[in-house]
């Protein structure tokens, strides 16, 4: 049965380049313009080597960090992960919902929805983009923080449309309706679960009839991210006394054709020292981040110019050298802490076990079907490998993915133990993740759901103190020095724990032989059936001892209170 699996994951990964071009294009479309971001990004003073992954001290840096999550979101659709892209691209879109409601004064009417509210800040603060342009600073309003708690409201909300933002001469986007859908994909429901199928169940063969719109609707919310974007970069330049910089931000259409070829697939996989940081590929993407320096310089590094699918490419590869770099000093840091004791086949390790994990939800998918159970199993898939792929490379926003695994897994354990209650929970349109979980019997996780619950999103209620004091504190050497550097990797390979052994509870109901096959391979990853529910059980202790842990301060000023947006 492991070597069924290993084929599996093989094989998805030998189909990367054979994604429907169709899937593609809407992607490089929203991406094409990228370059005159980056541009004046450059000259308002980013830092050049920044971590794509963090948000960044300064103002400036921070709007680097949203245009680089842009290419973040893109690497996960291009490897068919839209789980994981969804959790990028949904925290975006509040970042950036909260900011365009700020600059043009939209604030939060009560009993509004998230959708609702989206809907009307977008379309009043881009009715007249981009002539409507701030041209200064202003603390003087915005939403009180005590009147955001409407992000955190979980319940489903379907069917809102709302006003549309348009984009170019005739292109209609409607904000509420793109919030929805991500709601919907990222709890596993709605009308888009196939393409979900499609990467857990189908390992990336074949094409279906749902996933050219999938990808454009995601392709419509990295467009809109990347407009506010553009705005908050003209403001800045005109802040900083170089007016000059602002129109060039608008010279190129939002939409235009720029291909369909997928970057090389090389480019997309994990950070590991057998695939993404090995020799061949950190020299592929070494040259070709060069070859974009050149670019920047106004030189010709080929000796012509570049088609515009090459420009898209290259600024994706540039994303990547820039990971590699900082995955790469991770390490360095590590070995020298660690001295002999340094393993790098350790990475290797938890990698065979996130495969085995995710290739044992995804064939369990398969043989349930396209059934909620099925389907939870297929998120538990998906969603764990962007877990895995984003943890490799130090990104807070695999947390964010890992949520999405505990409800998915919670789900899961449900169907399997209490059918009459999961079929309740999947008719009320008021189901949270908290419910699932507590349904499961694992009431005792509330901790850990809330903190997992504070980085799936990126708004001005977030409080990552007290996320990172739970995150610490339910490892067993929680009270260690090195316990802070430890805690995503602990809970990352707990839930992945928790999802082979639900698997395993699972398909027992389908054949005895392969419950056999999947406990063999989870006590091989971990430990036998006993010492891991042991160890399990110490888990959801040490998890409910932490129950009342503050939440701690707002991490994020928002833009009601930042006088540098």
């Amino acid at each position: 049965m492991t070597e069924a699996l290993i084929a599996r994951h093989n094989k998805r990964m030998m189909n990367l380049p054979e994604i429907p071009s169709s899937a593609i294009q809407p992607v490089m479309s929203a991406l094409l313009s990228f370059g005159l971001i980056d541009m004046t990004l450059r000259k308002l003073g980013a830092t050049r080597d920044r971590h794509p992954a963090h948000y960044g001290v300064s103002w400036v840096d921070h709007l680097a960090w949203g245009a680089d999550s842009a290419f973040v979101a893109a690497r996960l659709i291009f490897s068919g992960q839209f789980v994981g892209a969804s959790a990028v691209l949904r925290s975006q879109m509040e970042r950036w919902t909260e900011n365009v409601a700020y600059n043009y004064s939209v604030k939060h009417i009560p009993g509004e929805s998230a959708a609702e509210f989206a809907a009307r800040a977008w379309s009043r603060g881009h009715e007249k983009y981009p002539s409507a342009i701030k041209q200064e600073s202003d603390t003087s309003v915005g939403s009180e923080i005590s009147d955001l708690d409407f992000w955190e409201d979980e319940r489903r909300s379907l069917g809102f449309q709302g006003p549309s933002v348009i984009i170019g001469k005739d292109y209609r986007v409607y904000p509420g309706t793109l919030m929805e859908l991500l709601s919907e994909l990222l709890h596993g429901r709605g009308d888009f679960i196939k393409v979900l199928r499609w990467d857990a169940c189908d390992i990336l063969a074949d094409e279906p009839t749902e996933l050219v719109e999938a990808s454009q609707w995601l392709s419509d919310v990295l467009m809109l991210n990347l407009r506010q974007i553009r705005v908050c970069l003209a403001t800045l330049a005109m802040e900083q006394g170089k007016p000059e910089l602002a129109p060039a931000l608008f010279a190129l259409p939002e939409r235009i054709y720029a291909g369909e070829a997928t970057p090389i697939p090389s480019s997309l996989f994990p950070l590991l020292p057998q695939t993404g940081l090995s020799p061949a590929i950190l020299e592929q993407m070494r040259d070709a981040s060069y070859a974009y320096e050149e670019v920047m310089r106004g030189r010709r590094p080929a000796g012509r110019l570049f088609r515009d699918d090459e420009m898209v490419h290259l600024h994706f590869y540039e994303r990547r050298a820039r990971a590699q770099r900082w995955a790469l000093k991770a390490l360095e840091e590590e070995k020298e802490k660690l001295g002999d004791a340094f393993n790098i086949d350790g990475l290797g390790g938890r990698d065979s076990t996130n495969v085995m994990a995710t290739e044992m939800a995804g064939i369990l998918s398969l043989w349930l079907g396209d059934s909620p159970e099925g389907n939870a199993a297929a998120m538990c898939a998906s969603a764990l490998r962007t877990a895995h792929w984003l943890w490799l490379e130090d990104d807070d926003r695999s947390m964010a993915a890992l949520r999405v695994v505990l409800e998915q897994c919670a789900r899961l354990r449900v169907w399997a133990m209490k059918p009459e209650k999961a079929a309740k929970l999947e008719e009320s349109p008021s189901s949270t993740p908290k419910d699932w979980v507590n349904a499961a019997g694992w009431r005792r996780l509330a901790p850990l759901n809330r903190a997992l619950g504070e980085f799936a999103h990126f708004h001005a209620r977030i409080r990552r103190e007290g996320a990172w004091e739970i995150l610490v504190g339910v490892q067993a050497n929680g009270g260690s020095p090195d316990s802070i550097y430890t805690a995503r990797g602990h809970v990352l390979q707990t839930v992945t724990a928790m999802v082979m052994v639900e698997s395993t509870r699972s398909v027992a109901r389908l054949s005895p032989v392969m419950e056999n096959a999947f406990r063999e391979i989870t006590a091989e990853a971990f430990t036998d059936a006993g010492e891991l529910q042991a160890s399990l059980e110490d888990f959801l202790d040490r998890a409910m001892s932490l129950k009342d842990v503050p939440r701690g301060p707002y991490t994020f000023h928002g833009p009601a209170l930042d006088s540098d947006e």
